[in-house]
């Protein structure tokens, strides 16, 4: 009896444990690591129980410029920062993720300062719209007592990130956080991917493992680029659908549509004054006579098109697609070769003939 009295309450704990560490691995932890880069840009998803403006979130997630929540949130740049943003209204925040240990967090970034009456829990709930856990909000600030906390505390809010590829494909890693009564099925129609992906991607089996008012890493698919690896935005070029950006010192503007076939499209841009240098450099293509980013003209070989392809401190990349002429050997050539000799030949002929008509 006395085994048996000890029994139940043990396995009711360890049970509780269990759900509590299972818990604490489908929530806010974001696998990040492998063969993926260690630095790149992801978004979370913010919203705000009471109405705020976007001043007030370009503050709270210490970004330091509002056409950065613009372009994610494909707002026309002409927004100010006192626009409304409503009660439970989603903003897409970009955040610097950086992965270390196998998880990704915001890189150092926000920090929050703490006020009169606040506490860890609030902080994270309802400051932070459940992006992130308190516990990890001790932990990462290396808490002894996660209820003794001050007013004027500076805390790091480590916000779930990842920079991995999906299957082999880049793609932009998005923080949701899961309203009450969602389903898999439900988020995966709302960003363009399967209940399968994301069951796998956040080590879930199924809706009952979804934890409301918690972060589920959801892939939104980006536009393939043009971009060198050497590239000083070589690391903030993927951009999921509907969402621009401002690169190459503020000259460049490329914007991802998927009715654009999924591919980056970026012209020469005047909105915004340029950062680091005086004036833009020239957008005109490398090896193409009056074609600029953005540009299509006609040749021999068809049509070809002046892409953007990064900058350095100095230039600003371009790249023609296609990338040349097929060689000698090629169809093309090849095509205007047969003909050329099937003219000669058809010559000779007619001349010939004339010869046997005059003897």
């Amino acid at each position: 009896m006395e085994a048996s009295h000890f029994t139940l309450p043990l396995l009711l704990l360890l049970s509780f444990s269990y759900l509590l560490c299972l818990s604490a691995q489908m929530t806010g932890t974001f696998k990040c690591g492998g063969d993926s880069p260690s630095m790149c840009h992801s978004l979370v998803g913010y919203s705000s129980k009471n109405a705020t403006t976007l001043h007030n979130i370009q503050t709270l997630f210490a970004i330091k410029n509002l056409h950065s929540i613009l372009a994610a949130n494909n707002l026309p740049l002409s927004t100010t920062r006192d626009q409304r943003v409503n009660p439970n209204q989603v903003i897409r925040v970009p955040i610097p993720c950086s992965c270390s240990n196998g998880t990704g967090v915001s890189n150092r970034v926000p920090v929050y300062t703490v006020k009169k009456d606040d506490n860890l829990y609030f902080i994270a709930t309802e400051i932070f719209g459940g992006l992130v856990r308190y516990q990890r909000i001790s932990e990462v600030n290396k808490l002894r007592d996660a209820a003794l906390i001050e007013p004027g505390q500076k805390f790091w809010i480590p916000l779930p990130c990842s920079c991995d590829k999906l299957d082999g494909q880049d793609v932009v890693h998005y923080a949701h956080v899961v309203k009450s009564g969602s389903s898999l099925d439900e988020i995966a129609t709302m960003f363009g991917t399967d209940n399968t992906t994301l069951a796998r991607l956040n080590g879930i089996s199924g809706d009952a493992q979804l934890l409301a008012d918690n972060p589920l890493n959801v892939p939104l698919k980006a536009c393939s680029s043009s971009v060198r690896n050497d590239s000083l935005d070589a690391a903030t070029m993927l951009l999921p659908n509907s969402s621009y950006v401002f690169t190459a010192n503020n000259c460049i503007k490329c914007s991802c549509d998927a009715s654009k076939n999924w591919t980056l499209s970026c012209e020469a841009s005047s909105e915004l004054k340029p950062s680091k240098w005086q004036t833009c450099p020239s957008s005109q293509c490398e090896g193409a006579d009056n074609l600029l980013i953005s540009n299509t003209t006609s040749t021999s070989c068809g049509p070809r098109s002046c892409a953007y392809a990064g900058y350095s401190n100095q230039t600003i990349f371009t790249t023609l697609s296609p990338d040349s002429c097929p060689d000698s050997g090629g169809p093309g050539n090849y095509a205007s070769t047969v003909s050329s000799s099937f003219s000669f030949v058809m010559v000779l002929f007619q001349c010939a003939l004339l010869c046997l008509c005059l003897f």
